[in-house]
């Protein structure tokens, strides 16, 4: 296997473009990594960015930038990794503190060629090891958080066994090149991949074990974005808009994002870091019309929207992806609106795969409290005219009733590439144009999918996420609720409380009337739950903890 070249990249599944849904479709403006910010910058040069902190990157530069100064650091950044000896087809591992300055890294990397690969910060010596390995001595740009993060107390040795160079941000140190010493070097030349050609990974959450790296083109980012930025029913983005944005800036759907905001040019706050008191500032100087967060992030902020309204009394809508979003939390966060008619947009989402489905919601929808199932858990339809979905049977992989649960299957333009050093674990989940989404649920007689579990959490005869949303909603001093299968016993559900008290016996019996039977309840501190970079439960994880027992699905498409 060689260090550089095309011939890393094997298996690789041709990508299938997006055309436009309608007529008046607004289609992305570019599908390639290594240009959006300038694109953006070209289409929107004064259009402004403000962060929460400054670049790590650029720490002198401050917190608010135009569309054309930020494609500056962009182009800073491709001459600083091309003098560090990157060059095209090379893999640049970027791990670093979460802030938009990853995006610039990464769209610098891809602005010389090179397959950009965005790893979470979060990550231990053993997940950091076996991502690097998977990338056979790639470059590395790092920061010293994040060395001492994945190896304490030294990382020399191992950075020398598995990075061809390490590029140090924010530091200096034996046997790394600092980041500051390569800054103002000679312009580098734009060699952008081709459009159906490898062009940018980032790797899966990882809630189920080792993350997995999802490899897109130009062409599959391109077919993703469409979603974003296509003007549905008039609602869409706009460049008057305020978007307020936290995701995790190494995942795919912050690629996606970038593309729709060099197409729509609205405002940008970026925020990189919960939880932080300054959030509130940053809003009421910045009064969002648009907010865009993973769901347990907002489930985070909740009492930021009930306590302090005004800061989102402008938002038009709020857009979550990843996974289910809680009833309560979309009610409290539509309710701080002043707007007409604020919609929450719910998006299922995959690494793979991008939008699997969304759905619109209205106050009208979440106004209950404590429903059982909730009305959040339907989670929408898939792509209109482009899109397909099934639900199959676990064990034979043949179709199921409408009506019944199965695991959910897509088929969509857009899909990753390949699994990067696990071809055989992509081969796995794929049945021509069809994508096994390892997930659980219910398609209905319209066609809207209905959540019910990870397959490998799977509950006989209920669904886990159901009840979590419901215990939440029907008890508002929870900051968390997770539900956990056990074998031969009944599912525990494990909480936390935002002042950290203990719930009454009495009371959470009375909440968990209804529900199907529960163990006994584990009260838990919040920092106690596992979690993965993008704030999701790390369930297989946390009943090891608690119980010493493994999963219990068939696991096969995790």
């Amino acid at each position: 296997m060689k260090n550089a070249g095309p011939e890393f990249f094997s298996s690789l599944t041709p990508s299938r473009g997006l055309p436009r849904l309608t007529r008046f479709s607004r289609k992305p403006a570019t599908g390639k990594y290594g240009e959006a910010w300038s694109v953006a910058a070209a289409r929107f040069p004064d259009q402004r960015i403000v962060l929460q902190r400054p670049a790590d990157i650029a720490p002198e530069g401050g917190v608010e930038y135009t569309f054309s100064r930020w494609a500056g650091l962009v182009d800073e950044a491709a001459a600083a990794l091309r003098a560090a000896g990157v060059r095209a087809w090379d893999r640049v591992a970027i791990m670093k503190a979460n802030h938009p300055d990853v995006q610039v890294i990464g769209c610098a990397a891809a602005k010389l060629g090179a397959i950009p690969f965005q790893l979470a910060w979060n990550h231990g010596t053993e997940v950091a090891e076996t991502l690097l390995r998977r990338l056979d001595r790639p470059f590395l740009v790092t920061d010293p958080g994040r060395l001492e993060l994945a190896w304490p107390g030294g990382a020399r040795a191992a950075l020398a066994a598995l990075t061809k160079s390490t590029v140090l941000i924010g530091g200096r140190g034996d046997g790394v090149v600092s980041y500051a010493d390569l800054r103002g070097s000679a312009p580098a030349p734009t060699m952008l991949r081709d459009w159906t050609e490898p062009m940018v990974a980032t790797h899966t959450s990882g809630t189920t074990g080792f993350p997995k790296f999802a490899l897109h083109s130009a062409e599959s980012m391109h077919a993703l974005t469409h979603v974003e930025t296509e003007n549905w029913f008039l609602q869409g983005f706009r460049s008057s808009d305020v978007w307020a944005y936290l995701d995790p800036y190494f995942h795919q759907r912050t690629v996606t994002a970038l593309m729709a905001l060099a197409t729509t040019g609205p405002k940008l706050v970026a925020i990189s870091d919960i939880p932080d008191p300054g959030i509130a500032e940053l809003f009421v100087a910045h009064k969002p019309t648009v907010v865009d967060m993973l769901p347990n992030i907002y489930l985070a902020l909740e009492p930021m929207a009930r306590d302090q309204p005004g800061l989102f009394e402008n938002v038009r809508f709020y857009i979550n992806s990843f996974d289910a979003i809680h009833t309560r939390t979309m009610r409290a966060f539509l309710a701080a609106s002043k707007a007409p008619m604020p919609f929450w947009i719910q998006s299922w989402s995959q690494t793979e795969n991008g939008v699997l489905v969304f759905r619109p919601y209205v106050r009208p929808m979440v106004r209950r409290v404590g429903k059982y199932p909730p009305p959040t858990q339907q989670l929408g339809w898939p792509l209109p005219t482009v899109a397909k979905v099934r639900a199959v049977d676990p064990h034979t992989g043949k179709q199921v009733p409408r009506g019944q649960v199965g695991l959910i299957e897509i088929n969509q333009p857009g899909r990753c590439l390949d699994y990067v050093g696990e071809s055989d674990r992509h081969r796995n989940k794929v049945d021509g144009w069809w994508w096994n989404t390892g997930d659980l649920g219910i398609i209905s007689r319209w066609g809207s999918v209905r959540l019910v579990d990870r397959e490998i959490d799977r509950i006989r005869g209920a669904s886990g996420i159901a009840m979590e949303d419901v215990l939440l909603d029907r008890l508002p001093e929870t900051s968390e609720v997770v539900v956990l299968a056990r074998p031969n016993t009944l599912p525990v559900p494990v909480y936390s409380t935002y002042d950290g008290a203990a719930i009454a016996p009495d009371r959470w019996s009375a909440a968990a009337a209804g529900l199907p039977p529960l163990g006994e309840p584990i009260h838990l501190d919040w920092a106690k739950i596992p979690r993965t970079a993008t704030w999701k439960v790390r369930r297989v994880e946390l009943r090891h903890q608690l119980f010493g027992e493994p999963a219990l699905g068939l696991g096969n498409w995790t």
